[in-house]
């Protein structure tokens, strides 16, 4: 009984590694992102950086300034 649980478990381990080997190792990147990346901008609200593509863009006093949030582009707006 133990011999034909231990040879089930080695038969799920040999099918997990096989499984694992078929997968592709280079994952697409996103559709919209390019393979060199992209650049970053950071919120003047709360300093976080973040990718453009990622970004909330307003123009404010005709500049354009990028947020990470609807929240830090309301709260920039009620402090400037």
């Amino acid at each position: 009984m133990i011999r034909l649980l231990i040879l089930i478990l080695l038969g799920f381990v040999v099918y997990s590694m096989i499984s694992g080997l078929r997968r592709p190792i280079v994952k697409k990147p996103p559709r919209n992102r390019s393979r060199d990346g992209e650049p970053m901008v950071e919120d003047p609200q709360c300093g976080t950086y973040l990718p453009v593509s990622d970004a909330v863009t307003a123009t404010i006093n005709n500049k354009q300034l990028h947020f990470c949030s609807k929240k830090c582009l309301k709260e920039y707006r009620k402090t400037h």
